[in-house]
Parts: structure tokens; C-alpha cells; sequence
């Protein structure tokens, strides 16, 4: 046996190591947070289909009755609860909801209320508004999509605690009517 040979070991240094935990470390930095953006989007097209589904619900029973029907913001009224990131049961929204047909599927995370002429303050003729209100980040801050249907004067019903109006299209700067839109004075979740 020759004195000098050593055999070599299989492994991996420790720097090797350290390597691919700071590589790690990174792409985990970079992965969460847009995983969180990404559960927060599918949570909040919950309230884009909602509130299509209700201003659909709501030009029906105005085709039927030559009214708007008033609904005040379910589940949170009947609970108690404000909007938070956990679901709740859809129970009282159909009930709030009933003369209307509209019923989401499942339970929900955001209140919808549906605001109509001497309802909420609202003085417009023949308009609705219809809101959905979330808090899915669960900062405090209420979230509120929005679907304006105005009167044939252009009148609206306001939303929200500020009573605030439609908002405008970034680009071209005209009123966003009958779409269902997150209202840029709320919390950006």
C-alpha cells in the first residue's frame, strides 16, 4: 500500500450546500409572494361572477316588476361579520336575494348588497348598483367591486362608505357603465 493515495469521498462541500440553499432561499422569495397574488385573484373573480350574475338577476326582475330590487349586504348583515379572508355561508345571501333568483354557488367571501332608488340614499330613477365588499388580505381595509347600471339621465346610485360614484377607464377616461369593475378608491388587494 502506497503511503501518498488518499480515496476519494463522494459528497458535497459545504459551500456547495450553502449554494443551493441561498438558490433556494431566492426563488422562494420570488415564489410566495405571487403565489399569495394569485390565491387572491382566484378568490376575487368570486365577486366578478357574483356581481354579473346579480346585475343579470336584476334587469330580469326589472323586466318583469318595472323595478330594481333592494337587498342590503348579505351574509354580513344577518351575522354580524364583516368581510374577513375566511368563506361564509351563503344562507342568508339567498335569502336576502330570494325575489331576485340569485343565489351564488357555494359560500362566499365577499357581502353583496345591491343599492336602487330610495334605498340607501339613492335618488336615481330606473338605476342600480350593485357591490360586492371583501377583505381577502386580511389588512383592516374593505375592497369593494362595483357594478353601475345608471338611469336613461346618466344618474347612479353611490357605494360605499365614501358615497362614492363610477369610476372613470385609466386609459381612455370614460365612465366604466354595466361591467362589473374593482373600485379604485377601495383597498387594492
Amino acid at each position: 500500500m502506497r503511503l501518498g493515495t488518499q480515496k476519494r469521498r463522494s459528497g458535497f462541500t459545504l459551500i456547495e450546500l450553502m449554494i443551493v440553499v441561498a438558490i433556494i432561499g431566492v426563488l422562494a422569495s420570488v415564489a410566495i409572494p405571487s403565489f399569495l397574488n394569485y390565491q387572491l385573484t382566484a378568490k376575487r373573480a368570486e365577486a366578478y361572477t357574483n356581481l354579473s350574475a346579480l346585475a343579470k338577476s336584476q334587469k330580469a326582475y326589472f323586466a318583469e316588476f318595472n323595478e330594481y330590487y333592494p337587498a342590503a349586504p348579505e351574509p354580513g348583515a344577518s351575522t354580524g361579520e364583516a368581510p374577513t379572508t375566511t368563506k361564509r355561508p351563503v344562507k342568508d345571501l339567498a335569502t336576502e336575494f330570494g325575489p331576485l333568483g340569485f343565489t351564488p354557488e357555494g359560500d362566499v367571501f365577499f357581502d353583496y348588497d345591491s343599492i336602487v332608488e330610495g334605498f340607501a340614499g339613492c335618488t336615481c330613477v330606473g338605476c342600480f348598483t350593485a357591490t360586492a365588499y371583501g377583505n381577502l388580505d386580511g389588512d383592516n381595509l374593505m375592497s369593494e367591486i362595483v357594478y353601475f347600471h345608471p338611469d336613461a339621465a346618466g344618474a347612479w346610485c353611490p357605494v360605499g362608505v365614501g358615497g362614492h360614484g363610477p369610476p372613470a377607464d385609466p386609459k381612455t377616461g370614460a365612465i366604466q357603465w354595466d361591467m362589473v369593475v374593482r373600485h379604485p378608491s377601495s383597498d387594492i388587494f
